[in-house]
């Protein structure tokens, strides 16, 4: 996604419903800095801060994996640096539709954990959750982070979700430059969110979309 992601001793390896996962020791660390200004509340709520970085990160890249894996290709999960990935090996039934559903599948998944949040908390079971600060504070957490970082993931930008589902529909259009049409459509909107993220102070997201504004800028001048 960003490049080669090498293995390391200090990697976390386990498998969740026949699926390899894989977290790199450099993903806890970029968690720590996201939610950092939480420490200061206590150290504990960065720590669940990182708790729902992970389960949730890891709840998004087994939506792809899963519907992957119906359709019988072989997937495993990678939690890196700049968040998740979901491989796997299309079969000779690929289509660019069921390339567009492993797309859907994983903001999907984050949106129906965040839809359980909301219904348990309006139907009063998260109740026990209002006496206590950390908890009060996770339930928060997990229910912003999984909705909007859903939303963001799929806007049109290369290699976000939304930009590999522009891409599917752009080359279903034109096969010859869908491709091309694609990238521009990612670079535009990845350099005005990047802007936007800029002068609203959000370093991290103003740094990310700037990063994918510049590979797609890249891949524009290399490919076409």
């Amino acid at each position: 996604m960003f490049g080669p992601v090498q293995p390391t001793p200090y990697d976390l390896t386990f498998s969740l419903f026949g699926i390899p996962v894989r977290v790199i020791a450099w993903f806890w660390l970029t968690a720590v800095i996201l939610g950092f200004s939480s420490v200061h509340i206590g150290p504990e709520y960065l720590l669940a801060w990182v708790a729902i970085v992970f389960v949730s990160i890891l709840v998004h890249e087994l939506g792809h994996a899963l519907v992957a894996a119906a359709f019988g290709y072989p997937p495993r999960i990678l939690l890196y640096h700049f968040g998740g990935l979901a491989m796997y090996s299309p079969g000779y039934n690929y289509t660019q539709f069921r390339s567009i559903l492993i797309s859907l599948a994983g903001p999907g998944a984050g949106f129906l954990l965040a839809g359980l949040i909301f219904f348990l908390g309006r139907s009063g079971v998260l109740s026990f959750a209002n006496d206590n600060l950390l908890m009060k504070f996770a339930i928060l957490q997990a229910y912003h982070v999984n909705l909007w970082w859903g939303l963001m993931n799929l806007l049109p930008v290369l290699p976000l979700d939304g930009g590999n589902i522009c891409r599917d529909v752009c080359t279903s259009i034109n096969a010859r430059q869908g491709e091309r049409w694609a990238t521009i459509i990612a670079l535009v909107t990845a350099a005005g969110v990047a802007l936007y993220a800029f002068q609203s102070r959000e370093t991290y997201i103003a740094i990310l979309f700037g990063f994918m504004a510049y590979q797609n800028y890249e891949m524009l001048q290399r490919r076409f």
